[in-house]
């Protein structure tokens, strides 16, 4: 009989050390979120904001204006002359885009890189882009785009 008691204390404490590190192990490896809030919420704005435009052909954005008001500022330019659109500073408009680094300017501005690619059958192109984000009443919107 004795032998049974030790083996039930045994699985008892072997259960309790593998559930003590199930919960150190989700609680422990988290990466944090060191980006500041500003940065949070204009990188969420300017990726909603493409994902809408590239999913979109021109005349559904034409009629859908009230979402091009939702990210966009008052105060950008309607057109560079480009044939893509003044949001991607090109002739061509990308096929996918990717959201890079932040860097917050101030409380109310934020530049966002954007990261955007141009794939055929046997090639991507890459280019870099930069959305300078403004807060307006607690919206922000894009207000400029430009490269370095």
């Amino acid at each position: 009989m004795k032998p049974r008691i030790w083996l039930g204390s045994a699985v008892r404490h072997c259960v309790i050390w593998c559930m003590l590190l199930a919960v150190v192990s989700q609680t422990g490896c988290s990466i944090p979120n060191l980006e500041g809030q500003s940065c949070t919420e204009a990188r969420d704005a300017v990726k909603e904001f493409y994902s809408w435009y590239l999913g979109t052909d021109a005349d559904t954005r034409l009629r859908q204006r009230d979402i091009y008001d939702r990210y966009v500022s008052q105060d950008f330019p309607a057109s560079h002359g480009q044939n893509g659109g003044p949001f991607f500073l090109s002739d061509s408009t990308p096929t996918t885009f990717k959201i890079g680094k932040c860097e917050a300017v101030n409380d109310s501005t934020v530049e966002i890189q954007v990261q955007l690619y141009w794939r055929s059958d046997n090639r991507t192109d890459q280019r870099e882009i930069y959305a300078e984000t403004i807060k307006n009443n607690d919206k922000w919107l894009i207000n400029k785009i430009h490269s370095r």
